[in-house]
C-alpha cells in the first residue's frame, strides 16, 4: 500500500468530517479500497464511535483472528494424527484377518488330514503308472516293468498331495528264478545318477538293515529308497516319503534301523557343490 495504516487512521476523523485536503482525501479513499481493516474502522467512526475505541476493537478482532487460526491449526494437526492412527489400525486389522484366514485354512486342511489328492492301489496291473507321483526320487531301484522272470508277492502304492510335502509309500515284493535274480542284482549294483558332470552310485549296505540292501536314499529329507535282498531269490523294493511308521503296510523288520530318527542322510539324486548347496533332477523319463 502507498501509505501506512496508522497514517490513514489519523486522517479518518478529518476525512469523515470532510475537512481534510483533497490530496489527503484521495489518499484515504485509495487506502480504504485496499484495506479491509481500515475500512471497518472508518465505518464505525461514521457511526459515532471514537477513533480510540475503534482501534481497541480492531486490536481485539486481530487477536480473535489469531486465536481462531491457532485453533484451526491444532484441529488440523489432530485430524492428521487421527488419520495416521486410523491407517495404522486398519493395517493391523487387515493383517489380523489374513492371519485368521490362514490359520482357518490350515485347520480345515488338518481336519481333512491335509490331503487334497490321494492315489492308492494294490493292483499289480497298474504297476509303473505311479499316478500323481512327485516325490524326491526317480525310483531307480524299482524294476521298469514286471516280466516273466518275476513273481509278484505283494504290491502297494500310496501317494498323497499333502499341505507341505507329499507323502508316498511304494512297496513291491518279488521272487525270481535264478537267472532273473542274478540279472536283477546286476542291474541294482550298476544304478547311478549323473548331474552336471558328477556321478553318484547306489550304496550296498549290510549294516543298517536286517537284510543286505541296495540303497538309493537313506533318511534324506524324510525319504528312503532301497531294495532288500530277502534271500531265496526274493527282493523287496521300498520307497517312503514323509510316512509315519504306524502307516507302513509292510513288515517293520524291512525298515532301516532308527527309522525317522536320523537328521542327516544320503540321496543318490542330490549333488552338493563347493558352497554346500544341493541340487538335482527328480524328473522321471
Amino acid at each position: 500500500m502507498k501509505y501506512p495504516c496508522n497514517l490513514i487512521r489519523d486522517l479518518l476523523p478529518l476525512y469523515c468530517d470532510g475537512v481534510c485536503s483533497e490530496e489527503s482525501a484521495e489518499a484515504v479513499r485509495e487506502h480504504l479500497d485496499a484495506c479491509e481493516e481500515c475500512r471497518s474502522i472508518f465505518t464505525k467512526i461514521k457511526q459515532g464511535v471514537s477513533l480510540e475505541n475503534c482501534m481497541n476493537d480492531a486490536e481485539y478482532e486481530k487477536r480473535q483472528l489469531a486465536s481462531m487460526r491457532q485453533v484451526k491449526g491444532k484441529i488440523k494437526k489432530r485430524n492428521t494424527s487421527f488419520g495416521i492412527l486410523g491407517i495404522m489400525i486398519g493395517i493391523v486389522l487387515v493383517v489380523a484377518v489374513v492371519r485368521i484366514l490362514l490359520v482357518a485354512g490350515v485347520i480345515v486342511w488338518a481336519v481333512g488330514d491335509g490331503q487334497s489328492d490321494v492315489e492308492t492301489t494294490a493292483d499289480i496291473g497298474e504297476y509303473g503308472d505311479f499316478e500323481g507321483f512327485h516325490g524326491y526320487s526317480k525310483l531307480d531301484v524299482f524294476p521298469e516293468q514286471i516280466d516273466e522272470n518275476m513273481e509278484v508277492q505283494e504290491y502297494y502304492y500310496y501317494y498323497a498331495d499333502t499341505f507341505l510335502d507329499p507323502a508316498a509309500q511304494i512297496y513291491l515284493e518279488c521272487s525270481y528264478d535264478n537267472a532273473g535274480y542274478d540279472e536283477e542284482i546286476e542291474r541294482l549294483s550298476e544304478i547311478q545318477e549323473e548331474y552336471r558332470g558328477k556321478v553318484q552310485r547306489i550304496v550296498y549296505d549290510t549294516e543298517s538293515f536286517a537284510y543286505p540292501a541296495y540303497v538309493a536314499i537313506d533318511a534324506d529329507n524324510h525319504c528312503y529308497e532301497y531294495a532288500l535282498l530277502l534271500g531265496d531269490c526274493r527282493i523287496a523294493y521300498v520307497f517312503l516319503q514323509f510316512m509315519e511308521e504306524d502307516d507302513i503296510v509292510f513288515p517293520a523288520e524291512y525298515l532301516p534301523e532308527r527309522y525317522g530318527q536320523r537328521e542327516k542322510g544320503y540321496s543318490i539324486y542330490l549333488f552338493q557343490d563347493e558352497n554346500g548347496d544341493r541340487y538335482g533332477d527328480f524328473s522321471r523319463e
